[in-house]
């Protein structure tokens, strides 16, 4: 039987895996495979036998060769891998010790979503996340911004519910003070929670989450040092949604409510 590292270099081999994603999509002959990945029958043979023994792939009553559920399992695992590789650059230089280990070994979830690096970009996403909500809006530490506040009053305006999680170190610049109070006059926040239009929380939580029920505008982790430099990870995937949606309310039960 194959031990845990001799099964790691069997998946080590891209023409391996090209082959167990071919056959997860659907039972294949060995020609198939050859012309579809355009590598030799000899080839196939070769990393198929491979694969059969280590129990990733069989071969059906007809002939054609097939995935097991083993075989089905393991790639699924390899997602998460897959993404962290791909994106190597940002998780060398973000930390994610804090991000609880039930969605870390879930991360292939996020391997749709699309790499944000500019700031500018990512406020923008935001921004138009809000504007375009129509259920709800979800907020983990995202900073505030003045030009996003006429959004969010209209969001709002038109009862999109909005839940907002941030640690007590979170604070309004006092450049955006007046700008503030312009569009959220005095009242206006105690009369929304009221109506249960807006809910607050207070929990510390290392990474920024923004989304509404139809995009993640941005999830990023902190830097190094600790501190967000709002570059992260976006997407309209519902696979991504659905990680985020789940690790928000994972955070959102853990938080205090601000009195």
């Amino acid at each position: 039987m194959s031990t845990f590292y001799d099964l790691m270099f069997e998946v080590s081999n891209e023409d391996r895996v090209r082959i167990l994603q071919q056959l997860r999509d659907e039972p294949c002959t060995y020609s198939d495979l050859s012309r579809r990945l355009d590598i030799t029958t000899q080839e196939v043979s070769r990393h198929v036998k491979r694969l059969t023994d280590s129990g990733l792939t069989g071969r059906r009553s007809d002939g054609l060769l097939e995935l097991t559920p083993f075989g089905a399992l393991l790639l699924r695992q390899l997602s998460t891998l897959r993404f962290t590789s791909r994106h190597r650059g940002y998780f060398t230089e973000h930390a994610l010790e804090g991000l609880p280990d039930r969605f870390l070994v879930r991360m292939g979830e996020l391997g749709e979503s699309a790499l944000i690096a500019d700031v500018m970009v990512a406020i923008h996403r935001v921004q138009r996340v809000i504007e375009e909500s129509e259920e709800y809006l979800l907020n983990i530490n995202m900073s505030y911004f003045s030009s996003g506040f006429e959004a969010i009053r209209s969001a709002f305006d038109r009862e999109v519910k909005g839940y907002f999680l941030h640690g007590g170190g979170l604070r309004l610049p006092a450049e955006m003070m007046e700008d503030r109070m312009r569009v959220f006059p005095d009242g206006y926040i105690e009369r929304i929670k009221g109506a249960g239009v807006y809910m607050e929380r207070l929990l510390d939580v290392p990474l920024i989450l923004y989304m509404s029920e139809k995009e993640v505008a941005l999830v990023c982790f902190p830097g190094l040092d600790g501190v967000f430099d709002f570059r992260g990870f976006a997407s309209k995937d519902a696979a991504t949604r659905q990680w985020c949606l789940e690790l928000f309310h994972y955070y959102w039960e853990k938080g205090k409510p601000v009195m």
